[in-house]
């Protein structure tokens, strides 16, 4: 759905599906990101929740934070569908965590990514112009820097790679706080694209 009230209206809805492990256990998590797009601002409000498996195989249900989230991307002037160009991103979100056990924090996190990608054609819509025989796989890889408060979902200081391939995503980090490595794994779903 595009030309609302002058603005593109990028994803009404959106969804990551993300498994994530640790030294100790493997979690799931999903991302509910209605969001609208203004040039290369994104302003969305975003639900997060997941579970979270420990070592006896027992599923709990893990944190979940209720918020917003804003981004800014930026990168080279004329970004093409089929030859990769420099991408960058500037991004937050604000809101409120609930542990499992039942406590709530309010927090923020940032993060600044930096690499290189193409936009690609969108997988799901083909080419409705029949400009293009077939679909073009975009991807990026950038690395990254965050800093989360200690309220915020993903508290600390981290630094690592994230990368995209189709739909197909995922992340490798080094949390500077705990000393330990973290890795992510999902899948990025887009509707009413």
């Amino acid at each position: 759905m595009n030309g609302f009230s002058g603005f593109g209206v990028k994803n009404l809805a959106g969804s990551d599906l993300m498994a994530s492990t640790d030294s100790k256990n493997l979690s799931s998590s999903y991302t509910l990101a209605p969001n609208v797009s203004i040039g290369k601002l994104n302003l969305s409000g975003k639900y997060k929740g997941g579970f979270k498996t420990n070592k006896t195989g027992t599923k709990n249900i893990s944190k979940t934070f209720k918020g917003g989230s804003v981004n800014f991307s930026f990168g080279s002037r004329n970004p093409g569908t089929y030859d990769p160009s420099f991408k960058g991103s500037i991004s937050g979100d604000y809101g409120v965590t609930k542990q499992s056990s039942g406590k709530k924090s309010v927090g923020g996190s940032g993060r600044v990514s930096l690499g290189i990608g193409r936009s690609g054609s969108n997988i799901l819509e083909g080419c409705p112009s029949g400009g293009c025989s077939a679909p073009v796989t975009g991807y990026n890889i950038k690395a990254f820097g965050e800093y989360g408060s200690k309220g915020s979902y993903s508290p600390g200081t981290k630094v690592g790679l994230s990368g995209r391939y189709g739909l197909i995503s995922g992340e490798g980090s080094y949390n500077i706080n705990t000393k330990k490595p973290e890795f992510k794994l999902g899948l990025k779903i887009p509707f009413n694209k």
